[in-house]
């Protein structure tokens, strides 16, 4: 049970960075004038900016989100637990 609860933290905590990471790499250049934030991985969450400066969050995309971090982090979980059980 231990082995799974580390894995499935870590699971959580590598998709939690990545939604981080997607900020920066999804986000067109901060010098355009037309330029727009997105985050989300791996679905789109939230998007600021452009030309009409509009503004987009997906409540849909953030539970999307959640629903596959928490499904990979069982099945990582439960597989690293049943390989490393003696």
């Amino acid at each position: 049970m231990r082995k799974f609860a580390l894995t499935f933290s870590l699971v959580l905590f590598a998709f939690g960075l990545a939604n981080v990471v997607s900020y920066f790499v999804r986000t067109d250049g901060s010098g355009a004038a037309d330029a727009i934030r997105r985050a989300g991985f791996p679905f789109l969450v939230w998007e600021e900016g452009g030309l009409s400066h509009r503004h987009s969050f997906s409540q849909l995309a953030l539970w999307g989100d959640i629903a596959v971090a928490i499904g990979a982090g069982v099945v990582v979980g439960k597989m690293m637990s049943k390989s490393t059980r003696r």
